[in-house]
């Protein structure tokens, strides 16, 4: 019978780490501390303790140095001390990354970048001996997509904190916890699976034959091609994105919908809810519920809608006074007005007007866009957002007789789709003015607006108001400024059928930034796609374009990205995760990773509006179209 080796697990509970070493060829064993404090430990090859941040009893810490001593392997997971180190009290690492520091990883190269997610670490520091060879370090802030440039990587090596080092070869320490490093989706998900099997092959002297099924997937390998498997596929994943939507919904719609899930998730997998109510969020899932409902016949998906949309022209509209017509940002930043935002909660109103036949809360929106109008400037742009307290008759007075706005498409293009679309509605002239001043004022600087995420985010954004400009005037002037957008847009698609990041110069304010809020983009050519800035409005951006010109151009675009995102839809058996869409897709490795960094929407954040329910309008809008024609 084969001797096999024995290895002995200090205060394990299940998980993906400890699955992973009972595939190797040992016998695991378990004990509590007490267990190994009181029994004789030293038959055992291997020890693994999991120290969960805190110092390892005394009694049972002489005994494992003992055996370290004897040349027996230890791996130890967040322990406060060992040795002559001791580490400092556990950080954050929301904005920090793991460098590959060392070549001994198979499948990995030297300054690879890993990213654990919100996990914490503890910095070892005091004593650090010559016998301590880092294999993973941290860094923050790091600007770069999957692997830092070789002319940065030993500086960037030799400044970081160990995350993962050895001492006297047979002593292994983490920093973290990584013992459920599938659970909390570590990322890039085959890069940890090679760093995983690299610990538990150098414990148990035999490499592991199981890695766990990630808990996400999708649907990248389908063939959409066919008609029929795509009508099938995108009907499903319209269908999971509305009950996802509904997860998030306050008293079943009556008090708005939750922003969402942040990018924080922690050690055992658990991902925080982003609890803010967002106006914006409110009102572009009042619209996906409602082409829903219409679409599907679903009457509990038409009462949902009318519950968010009295909730926008309810309690997150000021009627009367100065501020009249007025909707507020969120449920805290109560007299904050963006005008993006605005435009993105009043345009399902103004799409069940236009397209469906549907009157109630046209005067609210009117109310909401003349607020707007009389705080723009003369080229038809605005300044980013107004503050109740800083604004009184003078300052929007002022605000009217500015030459300029902000020329930023990420700012005003979506206040020029709602003011045209409330054009439509309403024929009242200003807004068409309004409209058609400020986005030739975008036009007459394109490609050069004032960008804040990317270059790639100001051209998704331009093609619904480009889209509806021309459908108002029939101006070839505007058309041609529709298909400029859009080819120098498709120049840079992805084989993916996506869009990647790209800001020509790194113009954006946001652009290759690690602190505040902050872009995806860190080299053009990253094949990164951004779901929550850029990507998301082309469903509906192309299929406006497509409604107004008849060009099956626009059609064929549609269907590519819709296809595209049917593909990239999060699919899971964790309810909060199955349906959503994450910021970031690298549509290389397909799978959510980008740079970690942005303050609060980093990469495995899934907005309720901005993305999920934007794409669910843009993947049901030519259904909509076609019923309404």
């Amino acid at each position: 019978m084969k001797n096999l080796t024995k290895i002995l697990l200090i205060n394990a509970t299940a998980s993906d780490f400890v699955e992973v070493l009972k595939s190797c060829d040992a016998n695991v064993f378990y004990m509590t501390t007490n267990q190994a404090i009181d029994n004789d430990i030293s038959s055992f090859y291997g020890y693994c303790v999991f120290a969960d941040y805190k110092s390892i009893d005394p009694r049972l810490r002489v005994k494992l140095e003992a055996e370290a001593t004897n040349g027996k392997r230890i791996f130890l997971e967040a322990v406060e001390s060992w040795g002559g180190i001791y580490c400092a009290p556990p950080t954050a690492t929301v904005r920090s990354r793991l460098i590959v520091a060392s070549d001994c990883i198979s499948g990995l190269a030297k300054g690879d970048l890993l990213d654990e997610e919100g996990n914490f670490s503890m910095r070892p520091w005091y004593v650090l001996p010559e016998t301590m060879r880092p294999i993973l370090v941290y860094r923050e802030q790091i600007i770069a997509h999957d692997r830092l440039k070789d002319d940065q990587m030993e500086e960037m090596i030799k400044g970081g904190s160990s995350g993962l080092w050895t001492m006297d070869e047979n002593v292994m320490i983490s920093s973290f916890v990584l013992h459920n490093f599938n659970r909390a989706r570590f990322a890039p998900r085959k890069s940890w699976q090679h760093v995983i099997a690299f610990i538990a092959e150098w414990l148990t002297k035999s490499p592991p034959s199981y890695m766990p099924e990630s808990v996400v997937r999708h649907r990248t390998e389908y063939d959409l091609a066919d008609d029929a498997v795509f009508e099938k596929e995108r009907k499903e994943t319209v269908s999971l994105g509305i009950e996802w939507l509904k997860r998030f919904l306050v008293d079943e719609g009556n008090g708005g919908i939750r922003e969402g899930l942040k990018h924080n998730i922690n050690s055992e997998g658990v991902q925080e809810i982003a609890g803010s109510v967002r106006t914006d969020c409110v009102g572009e899932a009042a619209g996906a519920f409602r082409f829903f409902g219409s679409l599907y016949h679903n009457g509990d998906a038409l009462t949902i809608s009318e519950r968010l949309e009295s909730f926008v022209f309810g309690p997150m509209q000021i009627k009367g006074g100065l501020f009249d017509g007025m909707i507020r940002w969120t449920d805290s930043a109560w007299e904050v007005c963006y005008q993006d935002d605005v435009a993105r909660a009043v345009l399902p109103t103004l799409y069940a007007c236009l397209f469906l036949g549907r009157k109630e809360y046209l005067s609210g929106v009117y109310a909401a866009l003349d607020f707007l109008v009389k705080t723009t400037a003369k080229d038809g742009c605005r300044v980013c957002r107004t503050d109740g307290p800083h604004l009184n008759a003078e300052k929007i007075k002022e605000l009217s007789e500015a030459e300029h706005g902000i020329p930023s498409a990420h700012y005003n293009a979506y206040y020029h789709a709602a003011l045209l679309m409330a054009y439509k509605c309403s024929q009242n002239e200003v807004y068409f003015e309004v409209a058609q001043k400020g986005i030739e004022r975008l036009m007459s600087i394109y490609p050069n607006t004032r960008r804040e995420q990317s270059e790639t985010e100001e051209m998704c954004r331009l093609i619904l108001p480009l889209s509806l400009l021309y459908s108002v005037t029939n101006h070839e002037k505007h058309r041609e400024m529709l298909y400029r957008v859009t080819h120098d847009l498709v120049s840079h698609r992805h084989k993916s059928g996506g869009y990647p990041e790209w800001d020509t110069g790194y113009a954006a304010t946001c652009s290759r930034e690690s602190t505040g809020e902050c872009s995806l983009l860190t080299e053009n050519g990253d094949p990164i796609a951004d779901l929550l800035y850029s990507s998301n409005w082309l469903p509906i951006g192309f299929a406006m374009a497509y409604d107004a010109t008849g060009d099956k151009m626009f059609y064929d675009l549609w269907r590519g990205i819709a296809a595209f995102f049917i593909k990239t839809q999060v699919l899971s058996q964790t309810d909060i995760l199955n349906g959503s869409w994450c910021r970031a897709f690298d549509m290389e490795r397909n799978e959510v990773y980008g740079c970690p960094h942005d303050v609060g929407w980093a990469a495995n954040c899934s907005e309720s509006g901005w993305t999920v329910a934007e794409i669910l309008m843009g993947l049901m809008l030519p259904d909509i179209l076609s019923n309404q024609k």
